[in-house]
């Protein structure tokens, strides 16, 4: 009896072509996370622009669609409390891009209200803090692995919020300032001097 290898019998595939990443660089602007340096991509990068949208300036950039990105301070006001946004629009049209941004703002997202934004860390630092205010007592989280775990996930916890006091305080931004993350409920306390 004669076996036939059906798979001999194929024309074997091309491999698929090595990938190739587009080009890119990065353009100094006033956009203030990343002291300004924004990435542009492709090989006919749309340069970014600035525009200024119900009184608050930004920069748009543009990668496969429109991003916004904070140029004022954090604690200033933005639709977005981490200072950046990415729109899937691909337009850079300022008329289109300003509507787009208006009716971000009008949604059910922003509610018609600015935020104001913060950089990450103080943002882990608001959501670590809500965490801990959640609970009536620390007695009741972490326990379960132990007093010595339970020990050292509080304070691993307190020298983060600690060394986040720490940097906001260096970079001008006051802690009380601040306030709770948005859907907190409660007492929100303030932070001694």
């Amino acid at each position: 009896m004669m076996q036939l290898d059906m798979f001999a019998a194929l024309t074997p595939v091309a491999p698929p072509p090595a990938w190739v990443p587009p080009p890119r660089c990065e353009v100094k602007t006033r956009a203030f996370s990343h002291d300004g340096m924004i990435t542009l991509y492709g090989e006919d990068p749309v340069e970014p622009f600035e525009l200024l949208v119900r009184g608050v300036p930004c920069v748009i950039s543009y990668s496969g669609g429109f991003c916004t990105h904070a140029i004022e301070g954090p604690g200033s006001a933005f639709w977005s409390e981490t200072g950046f946004r990415s729109f899937g629009l691909a337009t850079v049209d300022p008329e289109s891009v300003s509507a787009a941004i208006e009716a971000y703002i009008a949604s059910k997202d922003c509610g018609g209200k600015l935020t104001r934004w913060w950089p990450s860390y103080v943002l882990q630092w608001q959501q670590s803090l809500a965490f801990e205010l959640s609970f009536a007592d620390r007695a009741g989280c972490w326990d379960q692995w132990g007093p010595e775990k339970h020990r050292e996930h509080w304070d691993r916890h307190d020298a983060k919020l600690g060394e986040a006091i720490d940097r906001m305080r260096a970079e001008g931004i006051d802690p009380n300032d601040v306030g709770p993350p948005s859907g907190f409920r409660g007492k929100w306390p303030k932070v001694p001097a």
